[in-house]
């Protein structure tokens, strides 16, 4: 296998060739939201997200290079190379950032008792920090979220492998958002569920324990290469071993190769939780996508019983004998 190299990621950019699928689109605007849920970035950080962004904004289509752009426009520290490659793109990029502090003149020396930095200009005049954690543009939108997602589910074992090594280092994402910790007992009953066969106690629990929506957890329980087990086995803290066992029974197209087991085990060792807590973070952004369930309400349904009797109403007056008739029972026609 050869050995893992980021600026090998390359590879990455190209796997609509390989996949049949273009997934840059959708992975450039992903990896910019996760990359804007922080304030601030390290300078590898910073780099990384440079390296794999400007590529990707050389053949991506205009909507999403403006997606990308508007992501930017409010943002307090955005990568100034990406910025200037925006500005300098169509009209209908460029206009989304042309008022960004960063891309303005500095102040007239007489205007200002002292010289004022790029920097500091833009810390003055951009959002404060509460102002830019409140803004929901800065949340992961659950069409995001689901396009992602499909993608990374439709991908083979290899270009999974890549998105999985690579994330954490271009789009690092705070472990409290992800609302999970390490706990050894939810392995054990993990592992308890797919060895008693029951699939559907298992995924009810991945949904618990992951804050994901059932059909999110029902997917990972039946998706036939398995890398999404291994994501939730890095984000829960589950054991090596028990991670193994789990493996081997929690779909068979999976457990039925011994290979691919040891593949897998293979990724977990490389995988960070960061890359995992990334993964999750997108899954359960699609909980927004949820909606209540409708009440189901048969046609013939007694409203008038569940309403106040008007005055003066028959309904009023009935007795017992002169109750509604259930649904279903005819009235005698003598």
């Amino acid at each position: 296998m050869e050995p893992y190299n980021f600026f090998g990621l390359g590879s990455l950019t190209d796997l609509g060739t390989r996949s049949g699928i273009d997934m840059r689109p959708t992975l450039l605007r992903v990896l910019t939201d996760l990359y804007v849920h922080r304030l601030s970035h390290t300078a590898d950080e910073e780099r990384h997200y440079i390296e794999l962004a400007l590529p990707m904004l050389d053949v991506v289509d205009v909507p999403t290079r403006i997606a990308v752009a508007r992501r930017f426009a409010r943002y307090l520290s955005p990568p100034l190379r990406v910025l200037q490659r925006l500005v300098r793109d169509v009209p209908e990029v460029a206009a989304e950032l042309r008022a960004h502090p960063l891309l303005q003149p500095p102040a007239p020396a007489a205007a200002a008792p002292q010289e004022v930095s790029a920097t500091s200009h833009a810390r003055h005049h951009a959002p404060d920090r509460d102002e830019q954690r409140a803004d929901p543009s800065y949340e992961i939108d659950a069409a995001t979220a689901s396009e992602l997602s499909d993608l990374f589910f439709a991908a083979g074992a290899e270009e999974r492998r890549l998105i999985l090594l690579n994330l954490h280092i271009v789009a690092p994402v705070p472990a409290a958002r992800t609302r999970t910790a390490p706990d050894p007992s939810v392995g054990r009953q993990l592992e308890a569920a797919v060895l008693s066969g029951k699939r559907a106690d298992f995924a009810n629990q991945l949904a618990r324990d992951l804050h994901i929506p059932r059909e999110q957890a029902l997917r990972i329980v039946s998706d036939e290469l398995g890398e999404a087990v291994v994501v939730v086995g890095k984000a829960l803290g589950i054991p090596r071993d028990v991670l193994y066992r789990i493996l081997m029974f929690v779909n068979p197209a999976v457990g039925h190769s011994v290979e691919r087991v040891h593949a897998l085990a293979a990724l977990y060792d490389e995988i960070t939780v960061p890359a995992a807590e990334g993964m999750l973070a997108i899954w359960q952004a699609l909980r927004h996508q949820e909606r209540p369930a409708a009440t189901h309400r048969p046609l013939a349904w007694d409203d008038e019983a569940h309403e106040p009797a008007r005055p003066g109403s028959t309904a009023a007056h009935r007795g017992p004998a002169a109750a509604t008739p259930r649904v279903g029972e005819r009235r005698s026609a003598s």
